[in-house]
């Protein structure tokens, strides 16, 4: 049963690390995005493209991971790739 357990650990802990890695990446693009605007003259914070990507994601949930959780987690990123685009 250890070695099972074992077993869906190194599972989990390969999922954290692509997690990690994928967010990490989209930061960097968000980063990327920041110098455009900035270079334009183009608002850091855009609510209609903020709720578009809501919904996209939420509608392409398909669990189990409830929808309030995904919206807090992607709030979290969004609020975080504003604040370093603003920087």
């Amino acid at each position: 049963m250890a070695d099972e357990l074992s077993g869906f650990r190194k599972r989990i802990d390969a999922c954290d690390a692509q997690i990690i890695r994928l967010i990490n990446d989209r930061l960097k693009i968000c980063l990327e995005v920041g110098e455009y605007k900035s270079a334009r003259g183009i608002a850091v914070k855009d609510e209609t493209r903020e709720s578009e990507v809501l919904a996209k994601i939420l509608d392409g949930n398909e669990g189990p991971c409830p929808p309030e959780v995904l919206r807090r987690i992607y709030r979290i990123l969004i609020d975080t790739a504003v604040r370093l685009e603003e920087e």
